[in-house]
């Protein structure tokens, strides 16, 4: 009688094991955050790789900005330029909300909007900003094809463009990075890299970028891009305020329209944080969608955060 009560004790020690492990492998589960390339080399970093110039505070965490020096490297090629379709998007290119408020960028060359780069590839037009020498920040949908299963071919990226001239020239991407939960289609995680040939953001700066678990409604951006529906490669731009802060978007009314995906949403200056410069606060992805009367963007949160930081890093 002992010895079955016994071996019923441990049967019953091995089942909780086994449940324990159970519940272990399914918290295990990798987090839709989970960087992926189409480079078979590239390994996500687990933690994020010392940048000094990433900081942390109360409020967040922020990576600095630069101006970069304004000069042409003379190392990049000029740009012949074609005529490209925006890029396929899962969302409506409905984004002109009421009149059509936004302004031509005419001088491209002034910071940051040099920093804002007009990507051409295999799946369409779509605009970029970089955050450092070789990395530019888009969108998701600007780089994977969820439909196909398949990366982008070769892109061109052509820092402030200004309809036929290049005043920069153009540099090739060499790699793409997006986190896995983009494979799925899934919007929230709607948001990726472009690593360079060149360290072009050594000449035309690149932008800061932050995040934060606060609120950011009524915090005044500014969105700047490459829309399908202007004169071709001419820059536009258009400010507002933040309307509603999710988790994972932020929707607001400033006008865009297909080929602005990617753009960044940036604070101009702010007292709430030391990016030192113009700080995106999110990617802008989608136009007027699902019954809402906003335009959308993927916030940067603290994942998205570390892994702009690691790409950025990856590439130096």
């Amino acid at each position: 009688m002992k010895k079955s009560v016994k071996r019923t004790f441990i049967t019953g020690l091995i089942g909780i094991s086994i449940y324990s492990m159970g519940i272990h492998s399914a918290q295990a589960a990798p987090s839709p955050h989970t960087p992926v390339s189409n480079d078979p080399s590239y390994h996500s970093e687990s933690s994020v790789t010392y940048d000094p110039n990433v900081m942390s505070d109360q409020n967040g965490a922020y990576a600095k900005a630069f101006r970069g020096t304004g000069k042409g490297s003379g190392s990049v090629q000029g740009e012949k330029t074609v005529k490209t379709a925006p890029a396929k998007s899962p969302y409506s290119i409905k984004s002109v909300i009421g009149s059509d408020d936004r302004a031509r960028v005419t001088n491209t060359t002034a910071y940051p909007y040099r920093a804002i780069v007009h990507i051409s590839s295999s799946i369409g037009s779509c605009t970029g900003w970089l955050i450092g020498p070789k990395t530019v920040a888009t969108a998701g949908h600007c780089i994977y094809d969820t439909s196909s299963g398949s990366y982008a071919g070769t892109a061109t990226v052509s820092p402030g463009r200004n309809g036929s001239s290049s005043p920069y020239g153009s540099v090739k991407s060499t790699h793409y990075f997006i986190p896995s939960g983009w494979r799925s289609g899934n919007t929230n995680y709607d948001y990726g890299a472009i690593e360079l040939s060149e360290p072009i953001g050594n000449t035309v700066g690149y932008f800061g970028y932050s995040y934060t678990t606060s609120s950011l409604v009524g915090t005044s951006v500014t969105i700047s891009g490459y829309p399908g529906d202007k004169p071709s490669g001419t820059q536009w731009q258009h400010s507002g305020s933040i309307a509603i802060s999710e988790t994972y978007k932020l929707q607001y009314a400033m006008d865009t329209y297909g080929g602005q995906s990617g753009s960044p949403v940036f604070e101009q200056s702010s007292s709430r944080t030391n990016c030192s410069g113009p700080c995106s606060l999110a990617v802008h992805t989608n136009g007027v969608y699902g019954g809402s009367s906003y335009n959308r963007g993927t916030r940067i949160t603290k994942e998205v955060f570390d892994n702009l930081t690691n790409w950025k890093n990856s590439a130096q």
